[in-house]
């Protein structure tokens, strides 16, 4: 690749306006905490953990009442097998 490249030396100029940028956000986010910007990625990472612990329980639950689901429709087909030949008023 020629030294001078246009694509090249753009590539890096993108990637260099994305990290002073990224810097730019990480600067004002320490100045938005006061410098405690460590607590904030904490806080945020014990809420993510909260969320996916309450999705788990929550997809517990579900399978459990799916599975009471599949219970109760099996007695009921039993039952309507049971009465199903009988005639009325026996």
């Amino acid at each position: 690749m020629p030294k001078n490249d246009p694509i090249e030396q753009a590539g890096i100029e993108s990637l260099t306006r994305k990290v002073e940028a990224v810097e730019d956000r990480v600067e004002s986010l320490q100045v938005q905490t006061g410098g405690n910007f460590a607590a904030v990625i904490e806080g945020n990472a014990a809420l993510r953990r909260e969320v996916r612990d309450g999705f788990a329980a929550l997809n517990g639950r579900i399978d459990t009442l799916t599975e009471e689901i599949r219970v109760s429709n099996a007695r009921i087909v039993e039952l309507l097998t049971a009465l199903v030949g009988q005639q009325t008023g026996e």
